[in-house]
């Protein structure tokens, strides 16, 4: 391998982030112990995060991460950011930043390059999957910059396909399959008492009827009045279904207004660790009718499915559901009653149900933070090539 500095022990390897969250926390730790045990030292840059990453409650802290506050200015209606990182480019072998226009700093670093004497690299969708609703405003400037980019750290095959589509060379994107620490939701979901379901219902003074599941961040894409309307959908044609909400975010309100309204309607915010697997274990289904991201990932590993629809704006994670299979998919044109009878069709069949959440909690056992960082450091090394 070829170093910038020639006295230098151990390349260095630094990733600027404007958040850190939560469910990040675990990759990190997983990606230094395997950087280090290959001779390669991890610098992680996190900056505090936008107000839309504040009010979902997921921001984490690592006490070996650096901080690098970033200011913001908006203009036409965008929010563009700039997150100081010259110094971090000429000091490191390798730079990876979020692939993302917004975040001016890339720009720099996707023209100097050369100049900085650094090799940049992008982690990331591959494009915007929610240009449909968002607009295409930045896209060709990602589809310049992907394409000049050093290596891609793409989240999974469909990233990776988005990325070469903008001009990405094949031969340097890592495939990383993004995930979240499967395993310890696993073992805290194996681990809990026999009681935990009627503990649950009790502290939430819910019936016995089955419950479904809203797991993650609550914003627009996510459709959170049509979540609402398809429940007390489901309520009608179910009389004792039980709604839970475990997450928070710009459209939060939405959903405490709902649990407000309804008794069987449980708003409980955002909420980690042993406390969240608890809460979400008393669900059967899980209700995510728009964008579908990690959270599926998370359900897989608690042996939920996911119900969703073929909107044509989720997260590169809708690759990881397989129609039928691990998870139902209703048509892109879908009204919340239309939803709603395809999630009662599945509570209310329990054959089909278990054969679906068995087949759920297989792909959570496939899919595992480990791997993932493992795979990332994989692709560190080729990259420093």
């Amino acid at each position: 391998m070829l170093f910038k500095a020639e006295t230098a022990d151990e390349p260095v390897v630094t990733i600027l982030f404007k958040n850190c969250h939560q469910y990040r926390v675990q990759f990190f730790h997983e990606l230094e112990q395997n950087l280090s045990q290959k001779g390669i030292r991890l610098r992680l840059v996190v900056g505090g995060g936008l107000p839309e990453d504040e009010a979902k409650g997921d921001r984490a802290h690592l006490p070996w991460a650096e901080t690098r506050d970033f200011r913001s200015v908006g203009i036409l209606g965008h929010t563009l950011l700039w997150q100081p990182g010259l110094d971090l480019a000429r000091e490191s072998d390798l730079i990876i930043t979020e692939q993302a226009t917004k975040q001016l700093f890339n720009i720099v670093l996707s023209l100097g390059q050369k100049l900085l004497g650094t090799r940049h690299a992008f982690w990331g969708h591959g494009k915007n999957f929610q240009s449909s609703i968002e607009g295409s405003a930045g896209e060709g400037l990602k589809r310049k910059m992907t394409a000049r980019a050093h290596w891609f750290f793409a989240y999974n095959e469909l990233s990776a396909k988005a990325a070469v589509g903008f001009g990405m060379d094949p031969n340097r994107i890592s495939t990383v399959m993004n995930s979240t620490d499967t395993t310890n939701i696993q073992e805290i979901r194996l681990a809990l008492p026999e009681s935990t379901d009627r503990d649950v219902r009790a502290e939430l003074n819910m019936g016995d009827g089955p419950a479904a599941l809203y797991l993650g961040g609550v914003y627009g894409h996510k459709r959170p009045e049509f979540v609402i309307e398809a429940a007390e959908h489901l309520r009608a044609r179910i009389p004792d279904f039980e709604m839970i909400v475990i997450g928070d975010g710009s459209s939060g309100h939405l959903m405490a207004m709902a649990a407000k309204k309804h008794a069987w309607f449980h708003h409980l915010g955002a909420c980690y660790g042993d406390e969240r697997v608890a809460l979400a274990s008393v669900a059967s289904i899980q209700l995510m009718p728009g964008l579908v991201g990690l959270n599926i990932v998370d359900a897989f590993a608690l042996g939920i499915p996911t119900v969703t629809t073929a909107i044509d704006y989720h997260s590169p994670e809708i690759e990881y559901l397989d129609d039928g299979v691990n998870g139902v998919i209703t048509p892109a044109n879908s009204t919340p009653f239309d939803y709603a009878q395809a999630a009662a069709d599945l509570l209310l069949d329990p054959e089909r149900l278990a054969h679906m959440q068995a087949a759920a909690e297989r792909s959570g056992r496939d899919l595992s933070v480990e791997d993932m960082a493992r795979r990332f450091a994989d692709g560190v090394v080729q990259a420093l090539l």
